[in-house]
């Protein structure tokens, strides 16, 4: 979890080619959090772009790779301690379960967009995806 970064690196060498800082503004209070963790990164299944699930502050990164020196970042807020995410079984909808806060966010891959995260009851259940039953 420690710092509070994700790194692009080197396949081959494992050198690092880009450090990308996680301190930012939390979902909703919009306080500052110096120290947000890295909960998750998943990559997708039809586009050079990854998702970086930022835990205190609720946001996701898309992170577009295709050029290193001009990365491309789209902040999607989604909701407050964030902690596993995976894509659902088509690979479009990228389901985050944000479990102390019981919600789950869907972000539509194609269109880059986030529904508003949906409650998910008692405990949304953080794994390869998300897990949940409706009520």
């Amino acid at each position: 979890y420690w710092p509070p970064q994700f790194v692009i690196m080197d396949g081959d060498t494992l050198k690092p080619r880009k450090i990308v800082s996680t301190r930012g503004m939390t979902v909703g209070t919009q306080a500052y959090h110096p120290e947000p963790r890295v909960a998750a990164i998943v990559s997708s299944h039809f586009n050079p772009e990854f998702f970086v699930n930022v835990k205190e502050t609720g946001m996701v990164y898309s992170v577009d790779y295709r050029d290193l020196s001009n990365l491309k970042i789209k902040m999607i807020e989604a909701a407050p301690f964030l902690h596993d995410g995976g894509f659902e079984s088509t690979h479009r909808y990228f389901m985050d379960a944000a479990n102390a806060s019981n919600k789950i966010a869907v972000i539509d891959t194609n269109e880059g967009n986030p529904d508003q995260p949906g409650r998910s009851g008692q405990h949304a259940a953080p794994g390869t995806g998300c897990q949940f039953r409706p009520s």
